[in-house]
Parts: structure tokens; sequence; C-alpha cells
């Protein structure tokens, strides 16, 4: 005689659980992406306008003179150029990056960098088409998930699996 046990409907709890996690993903994802922008650099070829964002790469004479200032070993400086310097820039710093790979960001403080101190100089600008084309991918991948996901349950309720059948005692 073979014993079969009863089917268990799954509670609501335990069916929708699975489930959540893909909704938590989605919405992480739809939030940030907005957020998310694309940019790109190219040197500097003449004075940057004010209110353009520039990246200077420092040279070994730089991280002498600046030292004091922002701190030894300092690799990169980031900021917002304030007014037109034929000689130098004149920016409100976002952040520091040093040699040892660490950065910390600054809350716009006034720093005036030679240009003898320089050994690079890159404008960074945003790029519409790069995040436009990571906004169509995040969103065909919502999509994707979306559809591949049963968000709204099967038309039957959710049941456990038959157990195997077979002779026993």
């Amino acid at each position: 005689m073979t014993s079969r046990a009863p089917h268990r409907a799954l509670p609501p709890s335990a069916r929708y659980a699975s489930r959540g996690w893909r909704g938590r993903v989605a919405l992480v994802i739809a939030g940030v992406s907005p957020l998310v922008g694309c940019y790109t650099t190219r040197p500097v070829m003449s004075a940057p306008e004010p209110g353009t964002t520039v990246m200077l790469d420092l040279n070994d004479r730089a991280r002498v003179e600046l030292a004091d200032r922002i701190g030894p070993s300092a690799a990169r400086i980031e900021g917002i150029v304030q007014s037109p310097n034929e000689t130098g820039y004149m920016l409100r710093v976002s952040s520091v990056s040093y040699l040892n790979g660490q950065s910390n960001r600054w809350s716009g403080e006034a720093l005036t960098v030679p240009g003898s101190l320089v050994a690079s100089a890159r404008i960074r600008e945003f790029s519409r088409s790069r995040t436009v084309t990571i906004g169509v991918g995040i969103a065909a991948a919502l999509i994707t998930a979306f559809l591949k996901a049963n968000f709204f349950g099967s038309s039957g309720p959710d049941r456990l699996p038959d157990p195997p059948t077979g002779g026993g005692t």
C-alpha cells in the first residue's frame, strides 16, 4: 500500500519571497540609473571657461610645493574653474587623488595651481550618447527581468510537487 502526502499550498510569504529580491534589485537599478552618467575627458587646449570641471595631473615639483595645502604625494586635483587665468588654474577643488591610490573629497575650497606644476590637464565633460546607451541597456535588462519573472503569479494555486511514487512498505 502506498501513501501519498497531501498537497500543501505554500503560504503567501513563501510564494512571494523569491520574487521580492527581483523587485528590490529593479528599484535600486531604476533609482540609480539617472545618477549614473558617463563622462569623457579631453586635453585642455586653451584656458577653460569658468564652471568647467578640470582634472590636473601634477608633476613632482607640485607635490613638493603644494604638500602643505593638499597633502604630500598628490597625483591629481579635480575641480571647477573659477576664473580664466593664463598662468594657472583657479579652482574650487572637489577631490584630490594621491599616488597611493587614495583620494579625498573636498567641498569646494579655493586653490590656485600654477601651470608650471601641471603635467597634464583634461576637461571632464558629460557624454549624452554614453549615458543614453547605458540607460537603454538598463531599461532592456529591467524589461527582460520583468518578462522572465512571474510577477503576477500563476493562474492556479502554488503547490508543492507530488512525492515520487513507487512501491514501498
